[in-house]
């Protein structure tokens, strides 16, 4: 099963559960937010030298959620994100003359199945938490002038996240929330600028810390 039939069937799984509470509500939502990302790298070329280094990038976030209030304490949802193109300089050959990866990973999406809970209720201010497991599609190239490669990536990624909640009316709510997101380890093989031979692999590990806002149209 694919990871979004995986997803869709998770959703209705608990959206089948939940169908005799009073409190069962759809919902869609939209966000859009600053995503403040790291990147660490590794791998090795064939000298071998070990691929140092870390950097980090900003961005903005966009994304749609899908989901349903199962209880009054529990919503669920599938979520589809993406991140614009993001820049990094990682070390590359250690010795004189020094060289640089330049590291460019472009149209970032997440699909992510995630579960929040919300214990507490103050009035129309609902503090919440939560967390969900997915996967990230992005292509990833990477150039130090003497090696380059590129990769098409759909890997695992994870997120926590947690935040406060206003109900509008009945039925809109706006969220403010911080987000930690693991999208996942990627992998180059590296060539020769100049021969095209294999050269190694270039590793790395993206990851980021997000401030999110987000409206919730509840039916």
């Amino acid at each position: 099963m694919s990871l979004l039939g995986a997803c869709i069937a998770s959703v209705l799984f608990c959206s089948s559960v939940a169908l005799a509470s009073d409190d069962f509500r759809f919902y869609f939502e939209g966000e859009v937010g600053g995503s403040f990302a790291d990147f660490d790298s590794g791998g090795w070329n064939d000298e071998p030298f070990p691929n140092t280094g870390d950097d980090s990038d900003e961005v903005l976030i966009t994304g749609i959620h899908f989901g349903a209030e199962l209880f009054e304490f529990l919503r669920a949802d599938i979520g589809f994100s993406h991140r614009g193109d993001l820049n990094f300089t990682t070390n590359g050959y250690p010795l004189t003359p020094k060289s640089f990866y330049k590291t460019d990973i472009e149209d970032i999406y997440t699909l992510m199945f995630s579960l929040y809970f919300e214990p507490l209720r103050f009035e129309k201010f609902t503090p919440y938490i939560g967390a969900g497991v997915g996967s990230t599609w992005a292509k990833i190239s990477t150039n130090d002038t003497a090696v380059k490669g590129s990769s098409d990536e759909a890997i695992f990624a994870w997120q926590a996240e947690a935040g406060i909640q206003y109900d509008l009316t009945q039925h809109l709510t706006l969220k403010l929330g911080y987000r930690y997101i693991d999208m996942g380890n990627f992998e180059v093989h590296l060539r020769s600028v100049r021969s095209g031979e294999p050269y190694g692999k270039y590793r790395g590990e993206l990851t980021a810390n997000e401030v999110i806002f987000g409206i919730r149209y509840s039916f």
